[in-house]
């Protein structure tokens, strides 16, 4: 089951509506294998018990892109991790994961 998050605007945002509006409390986190390791450290930061697979790619352009970018990502990620800002638009809660979940007991 999919449920999607129209307000996590970066992965700290992610992981914190994750906890907070979704009620999530462990996840598998699937990303590039580049973002993956952050990805978990901050949802684990976030309070959501996290295991990630990171999917491998090419070495393309897009591929060195992305690992140049995570340079400068990983130390907003420490700040976030520092500050903890709440996310641009937190918003109601949303029982999307609950009712996947429960559907998929049926």
């Amino acid at each position: 089951r999919i449920v999607s998050d129209y307000a996590g605007f970066d992965t700290w945002d992610s992981c914190v509506r994750a906890r907070k509006i979704f009620g999530v409390h462990k996840a598998v986190l699937i990303s590039q294998g580049f973002h993956i390791r952050r990805a978990v450290a901050l949802c684990q930061a976030a309070g959501v018990t996290s295991y990630g697979i990171g999917v491998d790619a090419k070495h393309d352009a897009t591929w060195y892109y992305g690992g140049t970018r995570e340079l400068f990502a990983a130390g907003k990620a420490a700040a976030d991790v520092v500050l903890r800002p709440d996310p641009r638009f937190l918003g109601p809660k949303e029982p999307g994961v609950t009712d996947a979940l429960a559907s998929a007991r049926r």
